[in-house]
Parts: C-alpha cells; structure tokens; sequence
C-alpha cells in the first residue's frame, strides 16, 4: 500500500468523517498528499477537484440515515445522487486521468439473501438513503467517463470515534458507564468491520487499476448474531452481563435476518482482506471509550 500511495495526491471528500478521517490518516502515513474537500459537495465541488489535480479521488461526504423516512427523499437526492454527479465531473475534467472510489453502502442491496454479492441484482431500495446511493452507483457505471471508476461497498463498519446512535457506540457506551443497554431479541445476523480495514479497503480500492468498472465490497467480518456481538463488548468491558436486556425493544419491521458479504471479489482484485479481528478491534473501541469517559 505504501509504495502506491507514497507521492501520489489523493482528494477525499468527506474526510472529517469517522470513515473519511482514517482513510486520510492512513494515506498520509503511507506517504501520500492528502487534499481535503472543505465543503458541501454541492456546491465547488468540481473546481476544487481541478485545482487540486489530484491522482486520486475517495468520494465519502454523505448524510447516513437508514430511516425508511420519505420526508428524507429530497435530502439524499440532492445530497448523495448531485453530490455525485458533481464530484464525476470534476474527475471528467483532469487533465490526467484520476482513478475515482465512489462510496456506495451495503444498503444498496435491500432485501435479498446473504452473503451479498456484486453482481446481485439488488431489491427496491427500503430507504431514501439507500435509493439514492443505488441511483449513484447505477448512473455512475453507465455513464461515458474519462476517469476511472470504482464503487466500492463497505459494510457495517465500528471503531474509535464513531459519535452516533448505531449498535457498537451505543452498546460500548453503556457497558463502559455501566448502564443498562435495552435491544431487541438480538437474533438477526451481521458482519461488523473495524474501521482501519474498511479505510486499507477503500484505498486498495484507489489504487488499483484493475478494479476500474467494478462494484467492490468492503467487509468481510465474521457474520454473527447482534445479541452475541452485545454480550461480547460487556465482556471486554469487564461489565455485568446482566445489564443487556435483550427483548426490551420490539424486532423492527422488515428486519433483515442475515445481512453480510461475499468479499471474494475484494480478495481477488484488490489483495484486501482484514487484518483486525472482532476481539481486537473491540478491545481498541472500549479503550478509546474509556479514554473520553476518564
């Protein structure tokens, strides 16, 4: 990794975000020029990208809200979809052709049955988040280009820092203060990625010509029920099981019951696989917690 990305300038959108800030702390250690979009990618986009003549662009910046919400739809549209065109165009306007990430989400593939798999065909979009990452990725692989091109799919991705409201911050949270943590039954299945894996992800992802024109998934954890994940971060934390009131919370509607990767794509072209197991990365998250806590 760090002999391709060492010189090389890289744009990141989105980079003060908790996937975004890693890539650029990763890429700058490998050696790489990092350039960081200031702004919304609405707006100056595409002339910040021409100025900046970069070699290489991961375009992260999105709003992330799974909520099955159509009052979201104008949002995510103009957000995620414009966002995205904006950002193509500016790499349609180097003078040298740029190898482009456009970060998608694993919530592009719906409903269908796990493992996920690129060529898939997805099922209707269950939120605006996810139709208007699927609109992107779609008119992003039609479209004439003069740029490379890689979609690159990360999968549920935890780790230090991650400030929201998603199951491993809150569960770590409550197991490091001692409080009680209410969730539903816990049975359905996921995959939980640390964060510096799906960041050496999306830079593999950068910099490799071969995955020009392909959709590529970013996983690649163990698939495991959330009850289990739960139990295991109290564990870790040295907190009493008994605070985890798994049934507390009703199962939501259309839950999918198993949600993971087929990751041989990223394996094969890209050479990535991850290097931080649950445990680990786990035990990392909590000390952070601890840390901020202290």
């Amino acid at each position: 990794m760090a002999e391709r990305l060492r010189g090389r300038r890289l744009w990141v959108s989105g980079g003060r975000g908790f996937i975004g800030r890693r890539v650029a702390a990763l890429a700058a250690q490998a050696g790489a020029q990092i350039v960081l979009f200031p702004g919304d990618v609405r707006e100056g986009v595409a002339d910040h990208i021409t100025a900046s003549a970069p070699d290489l662009l991961i375009h992260l910046a999105a709003p992330v809200n799974v909520a099955r919400d159509p009052s979201l739809t104008e949002e995510m549209q103009s957000v995620i979809v414009g966002g995205a065109r904006a950002v193509r165009a500016g790499a349609d306007s180097l003078a040298r052709p740029a190898q482009l990430v456009l970060v998608g989400t694993c919530e592009e593939y719906g409903t269908i049955a796990a493992p996920f798999h690129e060529d898939d065909a997805p099922s209707a979009p269950v939120s605006p988040y996810a139709a208007a990452k699927l609109q992107a990725t779609r008119e992003a692989l039609s479209a004439r280009r003069s740029h490379r091109l890689v979609v690159a799919r990360p999968f549920l991705t935890y780790g230090p820092g991650q400030v929201s409201r998603q199951l491993v911050p809150a569960a770590v949270r409550a197991a490091v203060r001692g409080e009680r943590f209410a969730m539903t039954r816990g049975l359905q299945t996921r995959e939980f990625n640390f964060v510096d894996d799906v960041a050496r992800g999306l830079l593999a992802a950068a910099t490799t010509p071969a995955a020009n024109g392909l959709v590529v998934n970013i996983g690649g954890g163990e698939e495991r029920p959330i009850i289990d994940l739960v139990r295991r971060i109290f564990t870790i934390a040295g907190a009493d099981p008994g605070l985890i009131d798994a049934g507390a919370l009703p199962d939501r509607p259309g839950e999918i019951p198993r949600f993971y990767a087929d990751t041989e794509r990223a394996r094969r072209v890209l050479g990535h696989r991850p290097r931080v197991g649950l445990d680990d990365g786990l035990a990392r998250t909590i000390a952070a917690e601890e840390r901020d806590e202290g």
